[in-house]
């Protein structure tokens, strides 16, 4: 063992190579339920008109104020229309909100059905998916190094630099 030239930068390298799939198949269903939720969303008409009638009452009632006639509003404002009450404080904007939708777009109610996948997405931790998307681009930036830098082999048996090449 003493006679392998740059042991240890073998071994991580051989390590990673073995695990790669492994981590790959941990991380794939994570993406693919977020990318999958993601895509529904984006093609969700019923969901996309229930944001629009949100920007239209978010314009109606800040009518002449200098927020009137916003072409968006952040995500976190939607958490608002719970908390947003009548002046009796019976109702919510929300509550309003599920009324109009029932009156006068009960189409738009229906926007759960196009939304399967996101219940899953919402249970992804995106800081532990980008932890272990980090520690791999890591560690193939590091492969990348070795290889690059690795001594041309004194023997003729040693295909380390050609084996891990071939693999990525």
């Amino acid at each position: 063992m003493s006679g392998v030239k740059r042991l240890q930068p073998r071994l991580s390298a051989i390590l990673f190579k073995l695990q790669f799939e492994e981590q790959v198949s941990n991380i794939k269903p994570d993406i693919m339920a977020v990318s999958t939720a993601c895509e529904e969303i984006k093609k969700s008409k019923s969901f996309s008109k229930l944001l629009e009638l949100v920007l239209l009452m978010g314009n109606y009632m800040n009518a002449g104020s200098r927020n009137a006639q916003t072409f968006g509003f952040n995500l976190s404002s939607l958490c608002k229309l719970r908390d947003t009450k009548s002046f009796d404080q019976k109702t919510t904007l929300l509550h309003f909100l599920v009324e109009i939708c029932e009156e006068k777009y009960p189409d738009v109610l229906r926007f759960v059905e196009d939304l399967q996948h996101v219940d899953k997405a919402s249970r992804v931790s995106a800081e532990s998916l980008e932890k272990s998307l980090k520690q791999m681009e890591r560690q193939l930036k590091q492969l990348e190094k070795d290889l690059e830098t690795f001594p041309l082999p004194e023997d003729i048996h040693d295909k380390f630099v050609a084996k891990m090449s071939i693999s990525f």
